[in-house]
């Protein structure tokens, strides 16, 4: 890790550091109650940064969707599988922004999905330090993928987590925030 960058990752760790995060929360505290039943949602944590402003409990949750569905009809424009959005609702918790269709399993998939659940109920239990990394901005994999908001601004970056140590998935998470919004975006992309 370069000098600067380890300078930002010490700053903003000690920043979040003392903070009052719960990790591997239950979904009934984390999702509308519509949705807790779904097995694709799996809560990592709930982030309290209201000592960085932010009023809301910002609720990080890794969804697990099947490749092979169509990415278009369930997901709100500009939103799919490795893209998705949750509202933020006057109870603090999320509702998807996605239809429910796009929560199918098929049967393609179903191997793989078992495998994953598997080892997120694993990881809730074996885990000793948080998959989270606070940065000033996204170390992203790829390309520059962060959000706008309804105005046009972007949105606020959160933090990101590697997914592979809780799922079988490849992948890191990114979390932005938008407080007038009252959004959660996730951004997910593979090496």
């Amino acid at each position: 890790m370069s000098t600067p960058l380890l300078s930002t990752f010490l700053i903003f760790f000690s920043l979040y550091f003392n903070q009052n995060h719960k990790y591997f929360p239950e979904k009934s505290d984390v999702l509308n109650p519509d949705y807790v039943s779904y097995e694709n949602f799996f809560p990592i944590a709930t982030l309290d940064l209201t000592s960085q402003g932010i009023e809301d409990k910002i609720h990080i949750v890794f969804t697990s969707f099947d490749p092979d569905i169509d990415h278009n009809e369930p997901f709100p424009e500009g939103d799919y599988i490795d893209n998705y959005s949750f509202a933020i609702e006057s109870d603090g918790l999320l509702k998807p922004t996605f239809k429910e269709s796009a929560l199918e399993i098929g049967n393609g998939y179903m191997k793989y999905f078992i495998e994953g659940k598997s080892k997120f109920n694993e990881s809730k239990s074996q885990l000793t330090t948080s998959i989270l990394r606070f940065y000033k901005y996204p170390e992203w994999l790829q390309f520059d993928q962060t959000p706008k908001n309804s105005r046009g601004e972007n949105m606020k970056f959160i933090c990101q987590a590697d997914i592979y140590k809780v799922f079988n998935d490849d992948c890191w998470l990114y979390v932005f925030y938008d407080e007038s919004d009252r959004k959660v975006k996730i951004i997910l992309q593979r090496d």
